[in-house]
């Protein structure tokens, strides 16, 4: 059984086509006890590296998110033998946002003085070509 092209063209226009991640940067020390930015609007599948400039932080997720990580400058809690803890120094950790949602973050030893929000919004999806016969 053969298929019509229109079909599959159809077929084809209605699968979502991924664009690209992208890799945002929070500032964690920046001027003090501040995350800059301290709000984000992502993309589901796009990674915010966290890049501590100064200062003793951490970045932890309040329960229940969607995503929930706990990173400091010896990696993320469950990813290898890393943990979150907070910590000085310069350092740098990279979180993948596979899910749509609000993500409230934190500094454990700064609490709500230090806190910032990252929405995961869908990725579009884009109809790239209809055609009926």
């Amino acid at each position: 059984m053969r298929i019509p092209n229109s079909v599959c063209l159809v077929l084809l226009a209605a699968l979502p086509f991924a664009a690209a991640a992208a890799d945002h940067e929070v500032l964690v020390g920046q001027g003090g006890n501040t995350f800059q930015p301290n709000f984000l609007e992502i993309r589901a599948g796009d990674t915010v590296t966290f890049r501590q400039v100064a200062g003793f932080h951490n970045v932890a997720t309040l329960a229940g998110a969607v995503t929930a990580f706990r990173c400091g400058p010896n990696g993320c809690d469950g990813v290898g033998s890393g943990n979150g803890e907070p910590g000085g120094g310069v350092w740098s950790q990279t979180v993948a946002f596979p899910t749509m949602g609000t993500i409230d973050y934190l500094c454990d030893v700064h609490g709500q003085v230090m806190s910032g929000s990252i929405v995961v919004n869908p990725v579009p999806v884009t109809l790239q070509k209809f055609e009926i016969d």
